[in-house]
């Protein structure tokens, strides 16, 4: 097998299968309104961005990647990501050591002091708004495989998103009208 391989499953979907450290990883590459999305669908990636970061900006500088791109008529600016990609072409280790961070205590209480409690609960509805998109994609590919309801796993993911879904619930319900002390930062 490549280290890299790729299969277009429409016109506005590609699945990526890209060898890194010894080990193959899954990536969906597929257009939405905005432009082209690179997601990644393994387990050890999701759980670790720090890792899904590194594999990703190898993937791109991957001359078999580029290739494919410069095939199907996509631009690399074009192409967002669900991983963190700034600076593709700089290694995380060259942007993280021996550069001089601020004090943590102060980026915590910067954060406190530039966003209400408010916009904290509204950007973790995001975040676990995205989380029930995820999970309900996995589920319509499950049930296109002919999985659904009455399989154990699809049954699982199924409970993954009610269980965001009650998360969201409650996180919404703290915003409300009664929370609302016309403060915005402290």
């Amino acid at each position: 097998m490549d280290g890299f391989q790729y299969e277009l499953t429409s016109e506005t979907d590609i699945n990526l299968k890209y060898e890194y450290g010894g080990e193959y990883f899954t990536f969906s590459l597929y257009r939405d309104d905005r432009g082209w999305v690179l997601h990644p669908f393994d387990g050890i990636l999701l759980r670790n961005p720090a890792m899904c970061t590194l594999v990703a900006q190898e993937l791109f500088k991957h001359k078999p990647f580029q290739v494919m791109l410069a095939k199907e008529g996509i631009l690399f600016t074009d192409i967002r990501s669900t991983v963190n990609l700034d600076n593709v072409n700089t290694p995380i280790a060259a942007r993280n050591e021996r550069e001089v961070q601020g004090n943590p205590a102060d980026d915590l209480m910067d954060f406190v002091q530039q966003h209400s409690i408010e916009e904290v609960i509204d950007y973790e509805c995001s975040l676990v708004d995205n989380r029930i998109s995820f999970y309900r994609e996995i589920l319509q590919r499950m049930f296109m495989d002919n999985l659904g309801p009455s399989d154990p796993e699809f049954q699982k993911v199924q409970d993954i998103v009610r269980i965001y879904e009650q998360t969201l619930d409650q996180l919404s319900s703290l915003n409300g009208p009664s929370l609302d002390f016309g403060r915005r930062g402290r």
